[in-house]
Formats: C-alpha cells, sequence, structure tokens
C-alpha cells in the first residue's frame, strides 16, 4: 500500500459557512484525531484529496508546517449526491501499530453454477479486518469459478494477506451460487368451480323475466 503525500495547512474550527467558503478556494477542511492529543484542524488542496481517493488509498503522509507525518483515513463526508468529498476525518498512527478497517470485496470470475443455470448472489461487499497500519490491503478479489450451483464461497475461504485478520464469522457466507427457482402460478378458475366460457348477458335475462311475468 503506497502513502500519498499532500500538503496540509492548519486552520481555525468553523462552523459550515467557513467550511463552504473554504470549498470555494478549492480547499477541503478535515480534523486530525488519535493518540489522546488534541484534534487539530488543518484545510486540504481539494483535486488532490480526490486523486487520493480515486486511487484508493488509506493513508496520507502529510506536511504540516515542515513536519510531515502519516495518517490514517477514518471518514470521508460525501455532499448529497454522494459524489464530492466535504470533509475528511483522519487519525495519528504508528507505522508499526495494528488498526481495524474495511476493507471492500469484488468478485472475480464466473462460477461454474452460473454455467449450470445458477445465479451469484454477493452476500458480503466488505470486510472488517485487522492489519499492520502499513499493511491495510486494497480491495479484495476473490476468485469464484470454482463454485457450483448450492455452494458458497466463505469468510474462512478468502486468500487474506499476511498479518491480516478478518474481524468477522468464518463461516459468514461472501457469494453464493442459487438455482434458479421458477414459480408457475395456478390461474385462477383451474380449482374449485369450472369457469364459465359464456359471458352473462344482463340485459337479455331481464328481459326474458319481464316476458315471463306478463305470460303468467
Amino acid at each position: 500500500m503506497d502513502t500519498i503525500i499532500l500538503t496540509a495547512e492548519a486552520r481555525e474550527v468553523g462552523g459550515t459557512r467557513v467550511a463552504r467558503a473554504l470549498r470555494k478556494t478549492g480547499r477541503l477542511p478535515a480534523i486530525i484525531y488519535g493518540h489522546k492529543e488534541t484534534p487539530q484542524a488543518v484545510t486540504l488542496v481539494e483535486h488532490d484529496l480526490k486523486v487520493a481517493l480515486a486511487h484508493g488509498a488509506r493513508m496520507l503522509e502529510l506536511e504540516i508546517g515542515g513536519s510531515k507525518k502519516p495518517y490514517l483515513i477514518k471518514a470521508v463526508q460525501y455532499d448529497h449526491l454522494g459524489t464530492l468529498p466535504i470533509h475528511v476525518d483522519l487519525t495519528r498512527v504508528n507505522l508499526d501499530e495494528r488498526v481495524q478497517v474495511t476493507v471492500g470485496i469484488e468478485l472475480r470470475g464466473v462460477p461454474k453454477g452460473v454455467h449450470e443455470g445458477g445465479v451469484l448472489e454477493q452476500d458480503l461487499r466488505s470486510l472488517p479486518v485487522e492489519c499492520l497500519v502499513t499493511a491495510i490491503p486494497d480491495t479484495l478479489h476473490p476468485l469464484v469459478t470454482h463454485l457450483n450451483v448450492g455452494d458458497s464461497l466463505l469468510v474462512s475461504e478468502l486468500d487474506l494477506p499476511d498479518g491480516v485478520v478478518a474481524l468477522t464469522d468464518p463461516g459468514e457466507r461472501v457469494a453464493t451460487v442459487r438455482a434458479l427457482q421458477e414459480e408457475v402460478e395456478a390461474e385462477p378458475g383451474e380449482e374449485g368451480e369450472e369457469k364459465s366460457t359464456m359471458p352473462e348477458v344482463i340485459g337479455r335475462a331481464r328481459d326474458e323475466e319481464a316476458e315471463g311475468e306478463k305470460s303468467s
């Protein structure tokens, strides 16, 4: 995992108006927590941060006032459309400490069971793990080509990098190939009373009843 270096500037903590003003200048507000130190408010260049996030960065090395230190991206807040970052939470780290993060899962390959008429369903799209801060894995890409209809890929079967430990039930299903079930609904009238094949002619029936009353 590569660490991306960004330049940050210290800032005064402000409200929504201040944050909006910053974003108009091409900078984003961020806050640094951790290690029982006082939180520090900084700003980052929006373009640089977006490039880092697009490359899947988990850590940033920030240069603040001539000093460089590593920070873990803890949370990114996006706009109402979910496309533009508007605020970032960072946490202080030591390069030799273990951290807990969530890693995405993207399946690779077409299962055998799909060729047999099954359907692949992904049951787990991300995985909480613990590892050294310098060994945070990128998105996991497990192969599912070996799965037949009815088979599942379990968390315990994931090929995790050395030192990376899954923080969920080993028996939890990551993906499953399920049989495609076709339910044929019974048409009305198949059971019980037979359906009438002739429509009821209300007007004619009333005329016949009236004629019968006259003749009587």
